[in-house]
């Protein structure tokens, strides 16, 4: 049996059910909460943050800052390649690539991974998808990105400790 299989087959139908439930509430309160408050509508970017450190991470508050900073690192990349074509022309282009390509080396080089790394990489496949990085407003992506990364941290800091508790009991 896979690691995922035993990790799926250590829950029961009810503590999964809880689990889901659990997702939805969380997925609602920050719908709620980031939409009142900061203003967010880029929630996509908030759920691929749950998403990547959840389950590549295996929600590992270790790894949690460099998946963070790596999401706006993607996110800064998948801009400026917009960014630089729009203002600048072919050279701008030329120059977006460069920085894609530069970027790219110093992932499979390892060289920064606090930056660049496969929260980086995942970022700035999906933002740089042209129906997305079209309409994407980089200020609000990043609040999105952070609140949502915040917020999830806490949901699941509380999720922990709850299994805990009951752990024990």
């Amino acid at each position: 049996m896979s690691e995922q299989q035993e990790g799926a087959a250590g829950l029961s139908p009810f503590n999964g059910f809880l689990v889901l439930l659990l997702i939805v509430a969380a997925i609602v309160g920050w719908i709620v909460i980031g939409s009142k408050f900061l203003g967010v509508t880029s929630f996509f970017a908030s759920f691929l943050f749950l998403w990547y450190w959840a389950a590549v991470e295996q929600a590992d508050y270790g790894q949690w800052t460099q998946s963070v900073v790596g999401a706006l690192v993607g996110l800064l990349l998948a801009w400026q390649s917009a960014y630089l074509g729009a203002h600048y022309g072919q050279n701008g282009m030329i120059a977006g690539v460069v920085i894609l390509l530069v970027a790219i080396y110093v992932q499979v080089m390892n060289w920064v991974p606090i930056a660049v790394n496969r929260s980086t990489m995942l970022y700035l496949t999906v933002l740089a998808a042209p129906a997305i990085l079209e309409k994407l407003d980089p200020a609000e992506t990043a609040i999105a990105i952070v609140g949502g990364a915040i917020f999830f941290a806490g949901v699941v800091k509380l999720a922990f400790l709850y299994a805990a508790r009951n752990a024990k009991a």
